[in-house]
């Protein structure tokens, strides 16, 4: 009876371990969810989600390029008059004033487009 017990202490966790997601599976299948339906119903409503997230995506970036101007900032202030530290400060600086730049100009790029061709306003993005 010992030999018992003991099998049941060392492997009963393992075999319950094995066995419990068997009995899971045993209850059947959940019922339907009610599946949303989609607003995507043209090629309109597609455009009009990529500029949505393109919008997003430009934000985010800007964001982004932010904290960077001020890790950048930061490094200035804490290089101690280490030349070296000083350097990669205002490189940093540098790419992020470039990161901001680049992305000011490509949210631009569709409005100047559109009115050199004429087309007055733009409502894509």
């Amino acid at each position: 009876m010992k030999k018992v017990t003991a099998f049941a202490k060392m492997f009963g966790p393992s075999i319950a371990s094995l066995v419990l997601p068997a009995l899971v599976i045993a209850q059947g299948p959940p019922p339907p969810a009610n599946v949303p339906q989609s607003n995507i119903t043209s090629l309109a409503s597609i455009l009009s989600l990529l500029c949505t997230v393109f919008a997003w995506m430009f934000w985010f970036l800007v964001v982004l390029a932010v904290i960077f101007v001020l890790i950048a900032a930061f490094r200035y202030l804490t290089a101690g008059g280490n030349p070296e530290a000083v350097g990669s400060a205002g490189h940093t600086l540098l790419y992020a004033a470039i990161a901001i730049g680049v992305a000011l100009i490509a949210r631009a790029v569709p409005f100047v487009v559109g009115s050199f061709l004429g087309a007055g306003t733009v409502n894509s993005c």
